[in-house]
């Protein structure tokens, strides 16, 4: 299942493409989980969480991607690395954020402390949507980085 002419791809594009050439029935459902989840929780604050968890991860490709669902202003997006003392976000924000860095970086150190604070912003069942979509964007970075650095040399000399 494609995206609609026009409407921005939820996958990056390599994904998308090694995906419908080797796995399309995979494709087909990782979309499908991606629309589902940029509908889930407000779309700025997981987009602001998918720039993060590209530049953890030193993604240039999925960093540099234009914004599936729900575009970042460009200042904000270059301040991303600087979100806990830049003026550009909100305290929300810097919660959903430093999850995302705690769950990126060691998900079996995710504290109470953590989800207190997501509790502060969202309701219980919000936050089961945003860590949800936390383990979705992430696994779709592994993925497509993965992919992209196993594939690409090979593609190359092919």
């Amino acid at each position: 299942m494609a995206p609609d002419a026009g409407q921005p791809a939820l996958l990056a594009p390599d994904l998308e493409e090694r995906l419908a050439r080797f796995a399309p029935e995979v494709r087909d459902v990782i979309t499908t989980l991606h629309g589902e989840l940029w509908q889930a929780l407000a779309p700025e604050v997981l987009e602001l969480c998918r720039l993060r968890i590209a530049s953890l991860q030193g993604d240039d490709t999925e960093t540099a991607r234009e914004a599936p669902a729900a575009p970042v202003t460009p200042e904000k997006a270059a301040a991303i690395a600087d979100w806990p003392d830049s003026p550009l976000f909100s305290e929300r924000e810097r919660a959903c954020l430093a999850f995302a860095e705690q769950f990126v970086g060691d998900v079996a150190g995710v504290a109470q402390s953590d989800i207190d604070a997501l509790l502060e912003h969202f309701s219980p069942g919000e936050v089961q949507a945003f860590v949800s979509a936390l383990l979705a964007l992430d696994q779709h970075q592994r993925l497509a980085l993965g992919l992209r650095t196993v594939l690409a040399p090979q593609e190359e000399t092919a």
